[in-house]
């Protein structure tokens, strides 16, 4: 027999108990000891990799512009007992402090708060002067002049300070967008302000780096939370459905085992735990435990009086090939996602592949060592025997009697209709769908943004043509029209450059506006002013201007939906290098725009991925059954259920998102799972005689029981997914059941239709 087959495996290993028991241990201990070893990542490499274009495009601009990527604490006097105002004595000594021992850290580029950021104020003579509110840790003589002038400085109001004074923000711009950086800062930041909290301020945290980190970690303590759950739940419906506790306890057992050596693997690998890899383990604990109840269903129903190991033996060799192609299948799943250009679901594809070839293994060599040193007592499927068969039987009957040709019909009408739903379909990721309305993440960004300033940026760098020297005169109206498109554009807020700046300098030197022109006015502005500026505080213009001469447009944004945020960033594209000189060249980047670049290429995963996986799975069946035309049949419980969940969400305006987006293709290679039961005890009857109409009713008989069994485990195991904090991840658990729960109609009725035509 073929070492391809599982029973190989379990004969192996029942020949060589010690060296396969020792083997496993040996194993195990090695992946334990990697599985320690795993680490958790947060922020936009951990998505989409530290190599990535979108993550270098990113942090090249951090690094040329001193900054871009901010963690805001925002506190509002409004509901602080500590304070009066943002900017009253309090509150200066509060944000000196903090920034003081933020800004030290190697993590942080600088930190910008009503303490530490310059005003460009007036002077009683001579020319405005950048000045700061607090010196040295004491305030300036002339506070009361600069607190109404830091109110009309457009580089403080509503980015540092709101326009009434009642709120204020430590703006922390991280160095980069590493995992590390994030962590750390953001612990600093808790850190730093904590005896303030004590003092009676209260603080929302708001951006990118916060929302990373804080909710990657409830995600994880909240996996933790559910996955004993889940064990507890599956065991539960396994006892009931199959009617044998040892069963499901020692399926369950090697399921763990399973996980273990998965998270041993990403461990030896260097690979870092993230927001999708988080659930491996559920997922793995609900797909992984089908095999093992496949195999001990059929060890129960094998003939009472031989031995142990002989039972076994038959058992392996009865639903072997069809647990390995079960296996290849939803492998090909998985495994569809490794070709990902996003890392984490590239990773999270590959590591699910090895959990279910762990399972297959463990199954068909440790799970069978066990067994046969227990009592066959334990492993006999007791339990409403005579009701699953009597049900089973007119299940086989319907599907196969008059009604098949309605069945066939309605299918059809169902492939339709939902088919036709997708159409509609579309992936978004809605801030407070992904998180959940009741987190502090949420919380925080809509507290800030009634009070402050819109949580995002998008990020604009403008480039003159090279070769020539200096700022060129049109460079100032390029950023005006720019920020006047910024303006008129729904969903942006307010945005910031080099003019912004300058039109305040200008208005305190002539009292004027500030000619914006292709050329220079009669008086050499705006050239003279912004020469002025430079030579007052070159750090206001580095912020704004890099040495390449690229200037910077920051524009705040509100949390976008992605079908608007793709209109926004469409329209930047066209309309900005519409306004564009001849030679110029343009920049988007920013917070918002990686999330928007992010869940196009889940879009994009879901559409390639699924396709891949059709046709793998398709060939895979094909050569199993050496039959097209049982693979055809077996594509239609396949292909149905997910048509069916995808096309409801359609036609029902439910999004996917960044949990839900993977469901196609990891259904895909979970339902076919059924359909290779049934078909392979459907072509073993047809080979022993049977009319294409008994073979159907035999294999529902034989099969059905473990079929139903395990869908109805999967389908208990992902809806309790749907207890996770992260509204994405619960949204994938219930939309995963919904599918197994339609392959499972699928498999008991359609395919017996479609097969049982003599």
């Amino acid at each position: 027999m073929s070492w391809l087959h599982p029973s190989a495996w379990t004969g192996a290993a029942l020949k060589y108990p010690r060296a396969t028991a020792v083997g496993i241990v040996l194993m195990t201990v090695i992946a334990a000891f990697g599985a320690v070893r795993v680490e958790t990542a947060v922020g936009y490499r951990a998505f989409l990799g530290k190599a990535h274009p979108v993550v270098l495009e990113f942090d090249d601009f951090v690094d040329r512009f001193d900054g871009g990527l901010p963690l805001l604490a925002v506190w509002s006097c409004d509901v602080s007992a500590a304070c009066s105002s943002a900017l009253d004595e309090s509150s200066l000594r509060m944000a000196d402090a903090v920034a003081g021992r933020l800004v030290i850290l190697d993590a942080v580029r600088r930190v910008d708060s009503p303490a530490t950021t310059s005003i460009l104020a007036r002077q009683a003579i001579g020319f405005p002067k950048m000045r700061r509110l607090v010196r040295g840790g004491r305030l300036d003589k002339d506070v009361a002049d600069l607190r109404i002038q830091a109110l009309e400085d457009p580089s403080w109001l509503g980015r540092i300070v709101s326009a009434d004074g009642s709120t204020g923000a430590l703006v922390v711009h991280l160095r980069d967008s590493a995992s590390d950086t994030a962590v750390e800062v953001y612990a600093a930041v808790r850190e730093a302000v904590a005896d303030y909290e004590s003092l009676g301020f209260e603080y929302s945290f708001v951006g990118g780096p916060v929302e990373f980190v804080v909710a990657g970690a409830d995600l994880e303590q909240n996996t933790r939370r559910v996955i004993p759950l889940m064990v507890a739940v599956i065991a539960v419906s396994l006892v009931i459905l199959f009617g044998a506790p040892a069963a499901a306890g020692v399926s369950l057992l090697f399921v763990g085992v399973s996980i273990v050596w998965t998270l041993g693997v990403m461990g030896w690998l260097g690979w870092e735990q993230n927001s999708l890899t988080q659930i491996l383990p559920p997922l793995v604990l609900v797909v992984g435990v089908c095999d093992a109840i496949h195999l001990l269903g059929r060890y129960s129903a094998v003939d009472g009086t031989l031995a142990p190991q002989t039972a076994i033996r038959a058992a392996a060799l009865g639903v072997g090939a069809a647990c390995a192609m079960t296996s290849a299948t939803t492998i090909a799943g998985f495994a569809s996602l490794a070709t990902s250009g996003l890392e984490s679901i590239s990773r999270f594809g590959v590591l699910a592949a090895v959990a279910v070839v762990a399972s297959l293994l463990l199954t068909f060599t440790a799970l069978p060592l066990l067994v046969c040193r227990l009592p066959r007592s334990w492993f006999v499927v007791h339990g409403y025997g005579e009701r699953w068969r009597i049900a089973l039987a007119a299940v086989g009957r319907f599907a196969t009697g008059p009604a098949r040709r309605g069945i066939v019909v309605a299918s059809v009408l169902a492939g339709i209709v939902t088919v036709a739903g997708v159409a509609w379909l579309r992936i978004d990721a809605r801030f407070e769908d992904l998180y959940g309305e009741d987190s502090d993440v949420v919380r925080w960004v809509a507290e800030a943004s009634e009070r402050l300033r819109a949580p995002e940026t998008l990020e604009i760098a403008l480039r003159p043509p090279a070769g020539e020297s200096g700022l060129p005169v049109a460079a100032f109206g390029v950023l005006d029209r720019v920020q006047r498109w910024a303006a008129q554009r729904e969903g942006l807020g307010r945005s910031l450059s080099l003019v912004d700046v300058m039109r305040r300098l200008n208005d305190l030197v002539h009292g004027d506006s500030l000619p914006l022109g292709e050329v220079e006015d009669a008086k050499g502005r705006p050239s003279s002013i912004y020469r002025l500026l430079r030579n007052r505080d070159p750090h206001v213009t580095d912020q704004l201007l890099d040495s390449q001469r690229s200037l910077r447009v920051s524009i705040e944004a509100a949390k976008l939906p992605q079908d608007e945020l793709r209109e926004v960033l469409t329209d930047a594209r066209t309309s900005i290098a519409a306004e564009l000189p001849d030679g110029w060249s343009m920049t988007i980047t920013g917070p918002l725009a990686v999330v928007s670049r992010m869940i196009d290429a889940i879009r994009d995963t879901q559409l390639k991925s699924f396709g891949m996986a059709v046709v793998v799975v398709f060939l895979l069946v094909m050569m199993f059954f050496r039959s097209v035309r049982l693979a055809i049949m077996a594509m239609v419980p396949t292909l149905l259920p997910v048509a069916v969940t995808l096309g409801m969400m359609g036609w029902l305006g439910i999004a996917l998102d960044i949990g839900t987006a993977m469901v196609a293709s990891i259904i895909l290679g979970l339902a076919v799972d059924d359909a290779i039961h049934f078909l392979t005890q459907y072509a073993i009857e047809r080979r022993q005689g049977a009319t294409a109409r008994e073979a159907s009713r035999r294999a529902v008989l034989t099969t059905g029981r473990a079929i139903t069994t395990t869908s109805l485990a999967l389908a208990v195991g992902f809806v309790t997914l749907s207890l996770s904090a992260w509204s994405s991840i619960a949204s994938f658990g219930v939309v995963a059941a919904i599918s197994v729960l339609t392959a499972l109609v699928a498999v008991l009725f359609v395919l017996p239709a479609l097969t049982g035509v003599d």
